[in-house]
């Protein structure tokens, strides 16, 4: 489940063809677009449960998620032609499922050689290679205080891995902290310290933990009580501590 993945360094050359035949230009083709549908060898392409894969560009960088890794690439535009520099990636291991998928990706993202517009989607194609993707609305920042966030992934360096569960955080703006580990409920207050979030009088009661979800409570509780650095990035939040543990959450729906 957590062995790592390298995303070799490939080259792309990429025809482009603008929304209409005959024409087109880079811009025809900024934007960040959601991978949707693909096939490779005459085989559809999987698609992982709770993993997704994307595609930005933005007129100067190319990159996005491989369904477990961020890739990227710078790329220019001449005529109809985009050329990507080099597409390489980060080595943080999940799921075998989800690695396979990242590694198909990968190679079939690799193999395509035309783009189009096809409508309000971005098709890319070669040979024996199909992705489409879908255009990404915008999503708004959360905020971090008053928003309910349920956990999604636990990272420890460059692994992730899933999650036992829904556990749950949230800070409110009177100081109060509540949440979950998947096996036990805990309640504290909290401050800022600089660029950390502290939280003090964390209770998480005295109840034991299934095996199965032990090491995960005492990874959340080491995290959130040594006092963790907070970013948040549309409707997901991340929390560090310094010794290169982690938390991703997301906005709960």
């Amino acid at each position: 489940m957590r062995a790592a993945v390298a995303l070799a360094m490939v080259g792309l050359v990429v025809a482009a063809c603008g929304a209409t035949p005959g024409g087109g230009s880079g811009d025809d083709v900024v934007g960040e677009w959601e991978f949707v549908a693909g096939t490779a060898g005459g085989a559809p392409l999987p698609q992982p449960a709770g993993a997704r894969a994307t595609l930005t560009l933005d007129g100067e960088q190319a990159g996005g998620t491989s369904f477990c890794n961020h890739y990227s690439s710078g790329y220019s535009v001449s005529g109809n032609t985009i050329e990507f520099a080099g597409l390489g990636g980060t080595e943080m291991g999940c799921e075998p499922a989800i690695m396979d998928a990242e590694a198909r990706f990968i190679g079939a993202l690799g193999a395509v050689d035309t783009v189009a517009v096809d409508g309000e989607d971005l098709l890319l194609t070669g040979d024996t290679v199909e992705l489409r993707f879908r255009p990404v609305p915008p999503v708004p920042t959360s905020e971090l205080v008053g928003t309910q966030w349920v956990l999604d992934t636990l990272l420890d360096g460059e692994v992730a891995s899933s999650v036992t569960g829904a556990p749950q955080l949230r800070l409110d703006a009177d100081g109060a902290v509540t949440g979950s580990t998947g096996c036990r409920e805990f309640t504290g207050t909290w401050t800022t310290s600089g660029d950390l979030v502290v939280l003090s009088d964390l209770d998480a009661g005295t109840d034991e933990c299934a095996e199965g979800v032990r090491i995960q409570d005492d990874h959340v509780l080491a995290v959130l009580g040594d006092g963790f650095q907070v970013t948040v990035e549309e409707d997901r939040l991340t929390a560090l501590d310094a010794d290169g543990r982690g938390l991703v959450y997301r906005e709960a729906g």
